[in-house]
């Protein structure tokens, strides 16, 4: 049995993709069949806000989680899978 890695993707609303489009800017992944969308290593709505915890990674290539809070307003979708090319080729046409 293979393992799968989880990828969670947080799919904002339009106003605020808009919104928060210069801060997302390296996480932020558009042109995609199912939509504009960030990937996350982990999401937690249950506080006042959404936390999104993202990967950067600089150029040591030392990956370094970043915490970002946003309103829960901004959030459309929350999508967790574990074979992303599976699903996405689901709408792919």
């Amino acid at each position: 049995m293979s393992k799968r890695r989880r990828q969670t993707s947080v799919f904002l609303t339009e106003p605020g993709r808009l919104e928060l489009a210069m801060l997302l800017t390296p996480w932020l992944r558009v042109g995609a069949p199912i939509g504009p969308y960030v990937e996350c290593r982990k999401v937690d709505l249950e506080g006042e806000y959404a936390e999104l915890v993202l990967a950067f990674e600089p150029a040591d290539d030392e990956s370094v989680d970043v915490r970002l809070s946003v309103p829960h307003h901004v959030v459309a979708a929350v999508l967790e899978v574990t074979d992303h090319e599976a699903f996405g080729a689901l709408y792919s046409g």
